[in-house]
Parts: structure tokens; sequence; C-alpha cells
């Protein structure tokens, strides 16, 4: 037999009971306690639990697992023993693998514990009653040495301080203060303020300290709330839109309103919102009110950064976050270069307009804040993956880790005092499918992050791309049977479309996004195009007969616009004005147009040059697809459901075509891509599920 596993219970910690949650785990007898009530695990799940445990917010792998509880010289059939530990486990704890709350599938890797752990002593007894009433904890887990902190303040309240962290390394999400003048030792602690199903859209902490957010639980609409971490009751706050901007000392809260690009701004205390401006993506508020930073894009390209409004200082591609220095003297933005993904840099703007990168090549880049004492530009990054630490950069460009990763977080805010707002989130995307002789959709989800790109002409194939852990640094692009067989991988980068023919997938590379790939599907070898002056590839696909590409192309100035190319030779030519691009295959099935955006409306685009030609009642609607002679499907502005409207082009009619929802809606932010079949019936499309809890300073 092989040695004991390398678990606390295991090292001198048999008397010890492990908490996460609302659980207790006694490793020694096998119980897990809940409010005084106890469940039995058999042996083995129980070792592969106490794994878990000891390893929380770790990905454990499923050799590992085999190694730990099914040494060598075990014989059992180890696939269906770990299948059967984790449904028992899983049942014990009342959680599901669609939308773990504890316990993360990442599909053919391993699993992993999402929530923090405590040890909270010995006994034979059950959990005390005061044990099972105590107030919302306080959960430490950042390494004492990443942060160097001030003196911890007294709680107000009673709190848990968790020690989640083996093998010297204490890991987890709460709330204490970060600030960096003071090498202390002192463990840092987040209070966790949010207690909804679902995700935290935006928050900001107000000028008392109290937090303000936006979420969105159970399935609802996003909606905002204040709270105090003395008491955690959440207020709704009904003026406030869908994402916060900035909250003012003098009780002033900027947010945008609706799902548009309309900055607005309202009292804390109540009272009606004003709108302010247009066209802004980004903004922040000098803390007196006085000057406001925003980035504005009215035409596709990159977007202007001002400040203070009408001073543009430069610009920024595609930005996510924008905040102010505490001293007024500079503007941090987070960048993102590549259209549709979240990969991104750090960039400073001084008052005069100068322009420096501070840190880049992030696979996954969100939140952005300034540090207590403004000389470092706090971020949450990842290089690979999706699971985002707690970064700093000071105006050097010096990087250096705060708070690792424990999952993916999100940082929101930094407090003037060191109190920072951190999002710890679980992201999975997912893939449904319904063919045309289908009851219902079907789940053929593969990874962790896939993207649906074409289903293939005769509606049996899915191509798709995964830009997660599972994807790797440069993601990789799949095809897959619609019975759910195991995908082919093509190769990497971004999968865009399906030759009509079956023969190429086309792709772009997420490392040098200035060409396209043609990637066979069977036995060949991968083509490049690349066309002069074309610095970025956003979308690209094939028409119908094989012999050009259409894409979606900027230059230098950032600008997109549509190009038709043929393959044989020859310049790219333009098809629509710059500003105006396509992202998913809407080409005629003659392959003589395509439709794409002209001002608000829609408009079908001669791909041989020409006038284009005005779809009636398509205001704000975006292409899905055209999958028969004189019937263009595409969407309206709704992000969940997503509401499919079909356009009759020879008589100008538009009807109702489908209503796109998974059956559980909680924590589906859009459905982010939809492809339909040439039969008009068959579809599929993806969505990302984020399931997101906040913490916060005590």
């Amino acid at each position: 037999m092989g040695a004991e596993p390398d678990l606390l219970w295991a090292k001198g910690e048999r008397a010890r009971r492990f908490r996460f949650g609302v659980f207790e785990l006694d490793p020694r007898g096998g119980e897990l306690w809940k409010a005084g009530v106890r469940t039995r695990l058999q042996p083995q799940p129980t070792r592969v639990l106490s794994l878990l445990v000891s390893r929380c917010g770790e990905l454990v792998t499923r050799e590992e697992i085999q190694r730990e509880v099914w040494p060598e010289g075990t014989f059992v059939d180890f696939e269906q023993s770990l299948n059967f530990c984790i449904r028992q486990i899983r049942t014990a704890l009342g959680d599901q693998a669609a939308t773990p709350r504890y316990v993360e599938t990442l599909p053919r890797r391993g699993y992993r514990l999402l929530v923090p752990v405590e040890i909270v002593g010995g006994g034979d007894s059950a959990p005390s009653e005061s044990r099972r009433e105590r107030a919302p904890a306080l959960v430490q887990g950042f390494p004492a040495a990443a942060v160097a902190l001030s003196r911890p303040r007294p709680l107000r309240r009673p709190a848990v301080v968790v020690a989640a962290a083996l093998a010297g390394l204490v890991a987890g999400v709460a709330g204490m203060k970060l600030l960096v003048s003071h090498p202390a030792a002192a463990v840092p602690a987040f209070q966790r303020v949010t207690f909804g199903r679902g995700y935290v859209d935006s928050a900001r902490f107000g000028p008392e300290g109290q937090v303000i957010y936006t979420a969105a639980w159970d399935g609802r609409p996003a909606s905002g709330f204040v709270v105090r971490t003395a008491s955690l009751d959440a207020r709704p706050l009904p003026q406030l839109g869908t994402r916060i901007v900035a909250v003012t000392q003098p009780g002033e809260l900027l947010f945008f309103a609706g799902e548009g690009k309309t900055l607005s701004r309202a009292p804390l205390l109540g009272g009606p919102a004003k709108a302010l401006l247009e066209d802004v993506v980004a903004g922040d508020a000098a803390p007196p009110g006085d000057d406001l930073a925003v980035a504005r894009s009215t035409d596709g390209g990159p977007a202007r950064i001002e400040y203070p409004l009408g001073h543009v200082l430069g610009t920024a591609l595609r930005p996510s976050a924008l905040r102010i220095s505490r001293d007024g003297s500079r503007v941090a933005v987070a960048e993102h270069p590549v259209a549709g993904d979240d990969r991104g840099r750090v960039v400073l703007f001084d008052g005069k307009g100068h322009r420096r990168v501070l840190t880049d090549g992030w696979a996954s880049l969100n939140g952005l804040a300034w540090s207590p004492d403004g000389r470092e530009v706090w971020f949450t990054a990842t290089r690979v993956g999706a699971d985002c630490a707690l970064q700093a950069v000071d105006l050097e460009g010096r990087v250096r880790t705060l708070v690792p990763a424990l999952g993916r977080l999100v940082l929101h805010d930094v407090f003037a005092d060191g109190r920072a707002l951190l999002e710890r989130t679980t992201l999975k995307a997912e893939v449904r499918f319904r063919g045309a002789a289908d009851e219902a959709e079907r789940d053929l989800s593969w990874l962790d992050l896939p993207r649906v790109a074409q289903l293939s002409l005769d509606g049996r194939s899915i191509l798709f791309y995964e830009s997660g852990e599972g994807g790797g640094p440069v993601y990789a692009s799949y095809l897959r049977a619609i019975d759910g067989a195991v995908p082919v991988r093509l190769g990497s980068g971004r999968a865009m479309a399906l030759s009509n023919d079956g023969r190429f997938a086309v792709s772009i590379p997420v490392e040098a996004p200035d060409r396209a790939l043609l990637l066979p599907i069977g036995p060949g070898e991968v083509r490049q195009v690349r066309e002069p002056g074309i610095v970025e590839f956003e979308w690209a696909a094939l028409t119908p007969d094989g012999l050009s590409l259409v894409f979606t192309g900027a230059g230098p100035s950032g600008r997109a616009r549509v190009y038709v190319k043929p393959l044989t030779g020859g310049a790219a030519r333009p098809v629509t004005p710059e500003g105006i691009g396509l992202w998913g295959n809407a080409i005629a099935p003659d392959g003589s147009a395509v439709v794409a955006r002209c001002e608000s409306a829609l408009c079908v685009y001669p791909l041989a040059g020409g006038a284009p030609r005005r779809i009636a009642d398509s205001v704000k609607m975006s292409p899905v697809g055209w999958p028969a002679a004189g019937a263009v499907i595409a969407r309206d502005a709704s992000l969940v459901p997503a509401r499919l409207f079909r356009f009759d082009l020879a008589t100008g009619r538009r009807t109702p075509w489908r209503e796109l929802m998974p059956p559980d809606r909680s924590g589906v932010r859009r459905i982010n891509s939809v492809s339909i079949a040439a039969d008009g019936q068959s579809y599929a499309y993806s969505f990302t599920r984020q399931v997101s809890d906040l913490y916060a300073g005590g």
C-alpha cells in the first residue's frame, strides 16, 4: 500500500473539524455536520472531500486524487469510483455540478473546493449551538508575505477567522486593511457582503465606507443595493442603473442607465436620475465629484480618453475600466487589444496626454483601482486561463501579486483607508444545441469556457473554441459531432467559421491577430491569410464557394470594416464603411452579399460593391445568420433571453423566430453567440454563467 494521503487530518489533526460554508467535516469519523444534523459519509468519499478541503481553492487533479486516495496497488475501477465519490459528496452538500457552490468540476482535469476552510478545534461532540448561530464569517486568506498590512482594527462584530492554508499557505477571501506602507505580518481578511445566487455587476465604496453594488440574483435583472458591513442588511437602490461608475464624496452616484452607454447621475439618498453623456464605455469621478474622466466611442474605433471632460488625453482599445489617481494627475485604463476577448493591459495617461503601457500580456484582465497611497495601480488578472489574482503594478512597471487566485477574483474598488472590494466568482461557459427534430435542447459543453462559432451546413457538427484554462494560453479550436462524441482539436486560436464543403475551419490566432488561419478538418496543412495594412482580424469566414475570405479587419487607426479577399491572389476590397464590422456568419447562401449594421439598422452590402440596401424594421438589430435565400435571422438588443427574428427580404416582413434561454437563468449575463444551420431550424448557442460573492473590509 502507498503512503497516507498528505492531508491535515493525517498529520496529527485527527481531533479537529474543518468548517466550510454551513458545514463542518470530521474526517476522523467520516461525519459531515450542518446545523447540528449529522450525515455519515463512506470512507472513500470522506477521503476525497478531505483532500479537497486540505487544498481549498486549488485544482486537485484526478491523478492526485488517485495517488492519494487509491494509491498504487489498490485495484479498483478508478473512474467509476471517483464519480461515485463526487456524487456522494455533492448529495451530502446539496450541491450541483452545473452551478456549483462547493465542489467545482474542471472537465477532464479534476476538482476544486470553492469556499474557504476554517479549523474549528477538536472533540467528539457535535458542533455547539453557539457555533451554528454565529455571525457571518471573516475569512483569512492571503499569504502574509504577499501584502504588507497596517495594524488590524478591532472588528465591530463577532467574526470567524479562517485558517485555510495547508503546507504554509493561507488562502481565501474576506476584508481588513490592505495598506502597503508597513511590513506587518498580519493576515488580511475579507468579509462576505452578498448572499444571493447570481452575479455581481459592479461595486463601489460610498463616502462613509458603505458598500454600493449592482447584482442580478436568481435570474432577475440587475438592480442596485447598499449595505453596511456592520449589519449586512442590503437596502435596495431603485434609482441605480445597471453598472456603477463612481460614488462622489458629496454622495452622488454615477452609473450607466439601461443597457446602453448613457452615463447618468442621481443622489445616493434618493431622487430622480439625470442623464449626462452618451456613448460612454467607461468612466470615473474625482472624489469631490467636480471632475469626470470618461472613455467615449461613437464609431466602433478606439475610445477617446477625456479628462477632464472635453480634454482628450489619447485613445484606448476597448477599455473596460478607467480610474483617476488619488492626486488627480493621472488616469489608469484597462485596455483590451483583441476584439471579443478580455486579455488586456494596464495603460497610464498623464495630464499632458502621454500614454504609457505599465504592464501587458495578461490572458484575462478585469477590475482596476489605485492603491491607498496612490503609488500603484491594483488590478485582477492572470497570464493563463480565467482564474485572476489581485496584482499591483507601480509607476515604473514593476508587478507583484497581492492576493493569489482562489478561483476568479475581480477587483471593484479600494477605499482611501486601505479596504478593498473583491468579487470572487465562478465562471463557466455552456453550449446548447437543438436539431430540427429534437423536442428539447441538448448540453454539448466541453471544457471550461467554450464559445460556439458555427454549426456545419448540415447541422451535424459544431465548431467552437475554448478560451479558459482548458484552451490554454493560445486557445484551442474544436469540431464536435452533435451526438456528443469527443471533440476533435483542430488547432489553436479562436475558431470563426466552417467552409461549406466541410474541408476547413477558419481561425484567428490570439498571439498573432494580424492573420487568419485555414485549419484543415482532415489531412492537410494550415494555410495563412494576411492582408497588408490589416493589423487585426476580428472575424473571418469563407464564401460559400470557398474562393474568397470575408473578414472584419482593422488597420493602424483601429477602426474596423468588412473586406472580401480572393484566396487566389489580389488585394482585399472594402465592403462596408469604416466603423461597420461583422462578427457572425451572415453571408448570403449564394455568396453575393453580407448583412451588417448601417447606422442603427441592418443593411445588405453587396460583396461586388454597390450601395447597401436597408432592411425594413431592423432598428437596433444584430445579424445572426443567413440560412436560406431571402431569409435573414437577427437578434434584438436583449441579453437574456436572446430574442431572434426572421426577416423576409422579399416582403420586408419581420416575424419572431426563437427565444433562447437556458432552463436555469441564474448567473447568465447574456447569450453570447448563436449559429443556425442551413435548414433554418437547427441551432446552437453558448453563454457564460457567473456565480459571484462580494467581499469587503470590516
